[in-house]
């Protein structure tokens, strides 16, 4: 394998389970807090905008403004979400925090795909992710980070894996 590769492989291997959301949170209710909320039905879209709070299970998100997509059915498809910076924070599975912030982030539910774009953050326990783009796939742990035009350089911060205790 070329030396090329190790970064991306580097990442597969040590932030795959931290990627995934907690399983439950998908099913819990979808709670909003806005100052404004603007429904357009011919369009599908809910804008909240002004101190936006939402709350889905452990999933809390803060943003200046959030559009909510929806199909002919209602039924929620994508998430835009903007701010200086929006930020959201989540439990996984293995109930270890993971976070980010950017100054726009999709969230397309169909393909499980989260975009975070411009001075993106993404933290996942005690791994630090930055870089102008971060795209994440929770549904296949896939994670892609890099600017398009290459002026911007990803940085990570790995923290070194403790041993198993004798417990363990």
């Amino acid at each position: 394998m070329s030396p090329a590769k190790w970064p991306v492989l580097l990442l597969f291997l040590l932030m795959p389970a931290a990627v995934m959301a907690l399983s439950s949170d998908s099913e819990q209710p979808i709670s909003m807090e806005a100052d404004n909320l603007e429904i357009d039905e011919n369009r599908q879209v809910s804008i909240y905008q002004g101190h936006v709070k939402m709350r889905q299970g452990s999933l809390h998100i803060q943003a200046d403004k959030i559009i909510l997509h929806f199909d002919a059915h209602n039924n929620l498809q994508w998430l835009e979400i903007s701010g200086q910076p929006a930020t959201f924070n989540q439990l996984n599975d293995q109930q270890q925090t993971v976070s980010g912030s950017a100054l726009t982030i999709h969230y397309h539910d169909s393909d499980s795909v989260m975009k975070l774009m411009g001075q993106a953050r993404y933290q996942s326990h005690l791994d630090t992710l930055e870089s102008e783009t971060i795209t994440l796939n929770t549904k296949t742990n896939a994670l892609q980070a890099g600017d398009q035009n290459g002026k911007e350089r990803v940085k990570m911060l790995i923290q070194p894996s403790k041993p198993p205790s004798a417990d363990e």
